[in-house]
């Protein structure tokens, strides 16, 4: 009993600290999304924002998580900051499509 109680207090410190990990990279790509979406044209910026929305959105949701922090209200924040983005996106990309449709 004790070797199960000692491998799940291993299993929850690495995910805290895989987490903790990625979330250190997540806003080192996020500064980097801010960063094109600040310098560039119409279709780099959105890049850059849908990066940074997908980022934010993904960081959101491992705040959520009971083994991390269990903010609740991120959750639902973050599927919404989602989903939003990534339809806002494609129709972005839509409309500024650059090419001849026939």
């Amino acid at each position: 009993m004790s070797e199960t109680a000692f491998l799940s207090n291993l299993a929850d410190t690495a995910f805290f600290w895989a987490a903790f990990a990625f979330m250190v990279a997540a806003t080192a790509a996020g500064l980097g999304a801010i960063r094109v979406a600040l310098k560039g044209e119409a279709i780099t910026s959105l890049m850059g924002v849908s990066v940074f929305t997908t980022v934010t959105g993904v960081s959101l949701y491992l705040i959520s998580l009971p083994e991390l922090f269990n903010v609740g209200f991120a959750r639902d924040t973050a599927i919404a900051l989602l989903v939003v983005g990534s339809i806002g996106t494609i129709i972005f990309a839509r409309l500024f499509r650059t090419g001849d449709s026939s």
